[in-house]
């Protein structure tokens, strides 16, 4: 009895040992750190689990019931706004044709005909013109300006095939000529052919008006006779600022947004935006939504391009945003809505579960917290004293860590802390060095980009100069006076000019303007006066100088450079002048055979493999002033600025000097400023 007794009390202990003998080997195989803070651990992760659930339900149901309804409230009341001023200039163009078809629009009354589009203008505010032109090439109609007035065009036979418009009255008579527009067939403008391709009524695509500078469309409408042929066409450029307005006065959140993109994948107008279009090389061009600057709005149109969903999320720097599309299609227009709202900005739900969990979750912290003091108290003794080594390194002060003879992680990190502290000593320490080396070979790089500015600036300067010098001097004798005017933009100019005695009795004389500023266009110009010089020692008449210089732009110049050019001819022996331009505009006379602002139409030079460029005349005699120039000149004249011809000839280049002044600040300034003297 007593030996079996003490088998049962042995085997006990047997097992006692044996539990205890494996939970140390066990234990033994990690670390310290890990040992002493798995306990932690533990309770720190189920009440992160915990917090994390529920944050991540409530926030799912808020979030989502909220910006669901939300997107679906945006995208209805665009969608209705879209159709509602959509079909404004259709209606504008429907009250045009009944009006024309019962005969309460006649075109050829012209006191009807303009009170009819003026006042329809006054109804439709976002209208900016609206006009008709007909099969035979007239074209009429009324528009808006800028400071709110309005004018009516009129284009027929009796304008020369020139759009004239004329300021209007409070009834919306025509009253006074204030601008001409020559060459003007409505038959070849775009929106002319759409509908007339279409037999319906059409849009064009999104542009900006040239007068309003904001986003425009137009609405065609064609009309048809009784055999099918087409009469005319209606039309009105409707201003689409209104969308760019409304969509911005949304309500969307800090960080939300709404846009519209067509099929081109263009922008039509964006709540981020003031315009859908952007400045390149000069040029106002729309934007492509893929290339917007704005990386919401592109990481949304990009997504939609790949998955064609019609709600989706995105991740843009761990920022969530939910998108919703939807498409605009009516009336020929293939538009798509995007509604985007981040989903930071609706968390008010979120906050209000977090707020409440926070309270249990405090209580927690604060047991596991006790628990932690506790046990810190009993195994951060090392660590302690490597915290003021830490701080004494801090002061700039090393105090190596006693700790180094132990085996564990504690004695590990000792070690390799005595080793960074001696390392950090020693950066810091060369540190000021590295600094003063690198700034001295900043300095130096600097210094050697400053001087390849001021050389390239001098280089710049220097061409300038040269351009100067090989402009021929001015010109008089007895028979005429002529003066060269000459300032380029920048250092360099795109502009040139020069004359030469054909023979004795008839002089040569030119103007080259290329498009542009700065040394591309420069160099275009050298390339066509060295042109002009073998081509004026050709036995060619004026005309087929200037088809010769055309085949030559179109031979050596690309479609991106648009050339325009002025020839003229003084043959003192027949008393006349001859002249033939291709697109410069006009110049200045003051003769018995004309006087004022002498308009000359022609077609760039490289536009066309066969133009036609049409020589004109004027007879001359003694005391007669002309003014040939550039564009320079001519858009300060279209702009408004004012000449008077009752002066004599030193008074007028004075002031074509003067305007020239101010036109430099936009264009090169290039004229040859002739008076002629005894002709007999």
């Amino acid at each position: 009895m007593n030996h079996a007794a003490q088998q049962k009390t042995d085997g006990k202990g047997s097992k006692k040992m044996t539990v205890r003998y494996w939970f140390q080997r066990i234990a033994g195989r990690f670390s310290l750190r890990l040992v002493f803070s798995l306990p932690f651990m533990l309770q720190f992760l189920t009440v992160t689990c915990l917090i994390g659930f529920l944050l991540f339900q409530g926030g799912q149901e808020a979030v989502g019931a909220v910006l669901g309804e939300m997107r679906e409230q945006i995208l209805g009341h665009v969608h209705e706004q879209l159709k509602r001023h959509i079909e404004e200039p259709l209606r504008l163009n429907e009250l045009n044709v009944n009006a024309w078809h019962s005969g309460i629009l006649t075109l050829s009354d012209p006191v009807g005909r303009e009170r009819q589009f003026v006042n329809h203008l006054k109804v439709f505010p976002d209208a900016a013109m609206t006009y008709v032109g007909l099969a035979n090439g007239e074209f009429y109609g009324a528009r808006r300006k800028t400071a709110g007035e309005f004018q009516v065009v009129r284009n027929n036979l009796e304008t020369g095939g020139a759009s004239w418009y004329y300021s209007v009255s409070e009834q919306g008579d025509g009253v006074q000529l204030q601008d001409v527009f020559p060459a003007f067939d409505p038959r070849t403008r775009p929106w002319y052919q759409a509908a007339r391709e279409a037999r319906k009524p059409v849009f064009s695509g999104v542009y900006r008006h040239f007068v309003f500078h904001e986003p425009t469309i137009t609405a065609t409408y064609p009309v048809f006779n009784e055999d099918g042929q087409l009469v005319g066409v209606f039309g009105v450029d409707y201003l689409l600022s209104w969308l760019g307005n409304m969509l911005r006065d949304l309500s969307l959140g800090p960080s939300g947004q709404v846009f519209v993109v067509d099929t081109d994948g263009m922008i039509v107008a964006a709540s981020v935006l003031t315009e859908p279009f952007e400045i390149v090389n000069g040029k106002s061009e729309r934007i492509k939504a893929v290339d917007c600057k704005d990386p919401v709005l592109k990481a949304a149109v990009k997504s939609f391009l790949d998955d064609r969903r019609s709600s989706f999320r995105i991740n843009l720097d761990d920022h969530f945003y939910s998108v919703s599309v939807d498409s605009y299609q009516e009336n020929g227009i293939s538009w798509n809505i995007y509604v985007v709202l981040a989903n930071e900005d609706f968390m008010e739900s979120i906050w209000k579960n977090f707020h409440q969990i926070a309270v249990v979750v405090l209580f927690i912290m604060i047991a596991v917290f006790g628990l932690a003091v506790w046990t810190a108290g009993w195994v951060t003794r090392p660590i302690l004293r490597l915290n003021q080594s830490a701080q004494e390194l801090a002061q700039g002060r090393l105090y190596p860590v006693p700790d180094t003879e132990r085996q564990d992680e504690l004695g590990q990190l000792s070690r390799s802390f005595n080793r960074m502290a001696e390392n950090l000593l020693d950066l810091v320490g060369n540190l000021e060095a590295r600094v003063i080396e690198r700034t001295q070979n900043l300095a130096e790089k600097t210094q050697e980009e400053q001087h390849m500015r001021e050389k390239f600036y001098k280089e710049l300067a220097k061409a300038g100069r040269q351009q100067r010098a090989m402009l021929p001097e001015d010109l008089k004798e007895s028979r005429l006076s002529l003066e060269i005017i000459y300032e380029p933009y920048m250092l360099v100019s795109g502009d040139s000019c020069g004359y030469r005695w054909l023979n004795e009795d008839s002089l040569f004389g030119y103007i080259i303007d290329v498009t542009g500023h700065g040394v591309a266009s420069a160099l275009q110009a050298a390339a066509l006066s060295l042109m002009l010089q073998e081509i004026m020692h050709l036995p060619l008449s004026l005309s087929a100088r200037m088809l010769e210089l055309n085949r030559r732009v179109n031979n050596y110049f690309g479609n991106d450079v648009m050339v325009a050019a002025f020839f003229f001819e003084l043959d003192f022996k027949k008393h006349e002048l001859r002249y033939v331009a291709a697109g410069i505009t006009e110049f200045i006379a003051d003769s018995a055979g004309s006087r004022g602002r002498i308009k000359t139409p022609g077609l760039f030079l490289g536009v066309s493999a066969s133009p036609e460029y049409e020589v004109r005349y004027l007879p001359i005699e003694k005391g007669d002033l002309f003014c040939f120039y550039s564009d320079g000149i001519a858009d300060r004249l279209m702009a408004g600025t004012a000449i008077s011809l009752d002066t004599d000839y030193e008074q007028l280049v004075a002031a074509i000097k003067q305007i020239g002044e101010e036109g430099v600040r936009w264009d090169d300034v290039t004229v040859l400023c002739i008076q002629i003297g005894d002709v007999t």
